[in-house]
């Protein structure tokens, strides 16, 4: 079964002559004698020497490993490699970066001493975590495990025959290997170890994709021929080698990973101040840009100032650097979508108590408006968030409304640009057309997640009177594996996110799946669209698209009673597409009949594709002149999108309504033909045919369909 990774987001496939864009500057350095990470300056001030540069992949938003991260991997090694193999390889009194990078699912470098020691990978077929070493890794791997004594886990031993070919690239094959453990399944990395004859040392030199398991692997030496393994990455030197900078130490203090979860986190975060104390001058450059951007656009708007809190990380970076220009002297909001973790909610209203600002902590709570919407939407997919604008937006409004009377108000916002394309290409200060009211600032907009971490973390907050320090809170489930936080059932969630949320909120996990487990029955749905996390899209990626296709899944959606009178449910919300700035969402009752709405659609347009295998049609044309862009899904949900204010949503949006009326219950009573005037309706063997060369999209056979009453009624509703 083939898992290809995702692009990582923002990347586009690299041409002649074409650079690829980033979401923002990779640049990590490290500093050998502190054993530190440096951000971007190439200087530690701790020791004053300069640091080594890191190939980390893209996008680079680099970030600190917490508590659970360290227990995960620990797990993970552990499981594949030998009991104890985990801690050892990464102890909490060394600091571990995790990088995220493309994949199906959360896909992560692993960083320790300076060196990506490998990758960790959440498997949505396994459902759980692996560990994918990459060669420097394996090494400190094969060496953890002769220091520990352990029995080989996940070896293949070569012969001196194939030391040579292996080292050459070649994938390991049957002459050429000596011996192999009895754990190995297909699909799992391997560490191939050589032999050096003259000092009789061994070591892993290369990192095997394994071809099959062991089990398969004897049938293969009884007929002395196959391939074992893939050669995924090796040594290009002579087989023994000495690496340096590589301590192992069997004898540091291990924990126990349910019982010291508190004490991991301690110790983690006093081998993190370290790399405060090597990165300090180049923080406060970042601190004093941010600071003076503050200002700036504060003396420049002259309006109210508010920031807008989430209860995450980048939020609370930024409420920190506009108390420090501002004191307490500044609105918080906080748009409650109904959908927040508990955690998060008592952390709002305990960085409002830290900061004593109680009273200008203001909440709006969008409460069970969510669990009606999908009632009539069913689920959000990361490109139909009809719930963004319901829940958020809308709310940060009411705030404004109530607070200032319509005057508008200058928000600070935690986007950072290696979070998505959209937030890249977004300017610094911006308004979204649909909270007019808010004039959205960004100061930490180039921040990548370490340097944020770092901030946060160890940057003293002082009270603005008494200049006492002030003890900020962070929300733990940061420390708990939650990597993102907001609303827990949002479709940009990974699977591990909800795996992990079954375990920490078992009640919240247990109302959304239940209600994906009724909408999959209630529509047909295989098991395998809840199980796979296919709900979170309409149209899927071309990995997720492989990825379906590899299981022979057909997602046919199916109306729960075609006979029932059509009905369309709005939502207005801004646009997750970059290339639209104002947008419709909404969903009609029905799923399509394809065929038939196929049939009538060049009446409304001969501007459109058919791609059945996502089964969605997307449009690009114009209307009275006017440029849009409108994807309809076959469950009737669709995304009407313009950049300009005056299209005429609403009118499309009834000559499209009309259409899907005709295709679910016209009866071929010939009105249409009659009032062509262009001769390009006939009909045919019973169904009604439109002529696509002769059709001048003048709409008078849509208006002038006895359903198209029907059609205007669904849309009131």
């Amino acid at each position: 079964m083939s898992m290809n990774k995702l692009a990582p987001q923002g990347l586009k496939k690299k041409k002649r002559g074409m650079k690829v864009p980033y979401l923002g500057r990779i640049s990590l350095f490290w500093c050998d004698d502190c054993n530190v990470p440096l951000l971007d300056d190439n200087h530690c001030d701790i020791c004053k020497k300069k640091g080594h540069k890191l190939p980390v992949s893209p996008p680079g938003d680099i970030r600190p490993a917490f508590a659970d991260d360290y227990i995960t991997l620990w797990k993970c090694v552990d499981k594949q490699y030998g009991e104890g193999v985990g801690e050892t390889l990464l102890p909490t009194s060394k600091i571990v970066l995790i990088s995220r990078i493309g994949g199906l699912d959360r896909t992560e470098e692993v960083i320790v001493d300076g060196k990506i020691l490998g990758i960790l990978q959440f498997n949505i077929l396994l459902n759980d975590f692996e560990f994918l070493p990459k060669l420097e890794g394996g090494i400190l791997i094969y060496k953890i495990q002769e220091a520990l004594t352990l029995s080989p886990k996940k070896h293949i031993n070569l012969n001196n025959d194939g030391i040579p070919f292996v080292l050459n690239g070649k994938s390991i094959l049957v002459p050429g290997v000596e011996s192999f453990s009895e754990d190995i399944n297909k699909g799992d990395h391997c560490l191939i170890i050589a032999k050096d004859n003259q000092s009789g040392k061994s070591q892993c030199i290369a990192i095997g994709l394994a071809r099959d398991s062991s089990s398969n692997f004897h049938e293969m030496f009884k007929n002395k021929y196959g391939e074992l393994a893939k050669n995924k990455t090796y040594i290009k030197q002579p087989p023994i080698i000495e690496i340096k900078h590589i301590e192992i130490d069997i004898n540091q203090k291990k924990y126990n990973s349910d019982d010291d979860f508190e004490q991991i986190n301690k110790s983690i975060l006093i081998s993190l101040k370290n790399a405060y104390k090597a990165n300090y001058q180049y923080l406060q450059r970042r601190i004093k840009k941010s600071l003076k951007f503050i200002r700036k656009t504060i003396a420049d708007i002259k309006k109210p100032v508010a920031v807008a809190y989430s209860g995450g990380k980048d939020s609370l970076g930024v409420l920190l650097l506009v108390w420090k220009v501002l004191g307490p002297n500044f609105k918080i909001f906080f748009a409650d979508t109904g959908l927040e973790l508990p955690e998060v909610l008592d952390n709002v209203q305990q960085i409002a108590k830290d900061l004593k600002m109680e009273s200008n902590l203001i909440i709006e709570s969008a409460n069970d408006i969510f669990w009606k919407l999908i009632e009539s939407f069913g689920p959000p997919g990361r490109d139909y968030r009809f719930c963004c604008h319901s829940l958020k937006a809308q709310n940060i409004m009411k705030i404004i409304n109530t607070i200032y009377d319509g005057e508008k108000v200058l928000v600070f916002l935690g986007a950072r640009q290696y979070e998505s394309l959209n937030r890249m290409r977004s300017k610094l200060v911006y308004v979204n057309s649909f909270i007019p009211l808010q004039i959205a600032a960004t100061p930490i907009k180039s921040w990548n997640a370490l340097t944020l971490w770092l901030y946060i973390l160890f940057e003293p907050v002082k009270d603005f009177e008494s200049e006492n320090l002030l003890e900020v809170s962070i929300t733990p489930l940061y420390y708990e594996g939650h990597e993102r936080l907001g609303c827990y059932l949002c479709p940009a969630s990974n699977l591990s996110n909800f795996k992990l949320l079954k375990t920490s909120h078992p009640k919240l996990y247990e109302r959304w799946f239940s209600f994906l487990d009724t909408y999959a029955q209630k529509h047909n749905l295989p098991k395998e669209w809840v199980q796979y996390g296919l709900w979170r899209f309409k149209q899927y990626t071309p990995q997720w698209k492989n990825f379906a296709d590899s299981l022979n899944l057909s997602i046919d959606y199916n109306s729960p009673d075609s006979s029932a009178p059509l009905s369309l449910n709005i939502a207005k919300g801004f646009s997750q597409n970059i290339d639209a700035d104002f947008s419709i969402k909404g969903k009609f009752s029905h799923t399509l009949k394809i065929d038939d709405f196929l049939r009538f659609l060049p009446a409304l347009t001969n501007d459109f594709h058919w791609d059945e295998f996502n089964g969605i049609i997307e449009i690009n044309s114009k209307f009275k002149n006017i440029p849009y862009a409108l994807k309809i899904f076959i469950d009737g949900s669709f995304n009407l999108n313009s950049k300009e204010k005056e299209f005429d949503f609403y009118k499309l949006t009834e000559l499209l309504t009309g259409t899907v009326s005709r295709s679910l219950y016209c009866n071929s009573c010939k009105t249409c033909i009659n009032v062509c005037t262009q001769n390009a309706i006939r009909l045919e063997m019973g169904k009604i045919l439109i002529d696509n060369d002769k059709c001048i999209n003048c709409y008078d056979c849509i208006t002038h369909c006895p359903f198209f009453q029907l059609a205007k009624k669904a849309l009131k509703t």
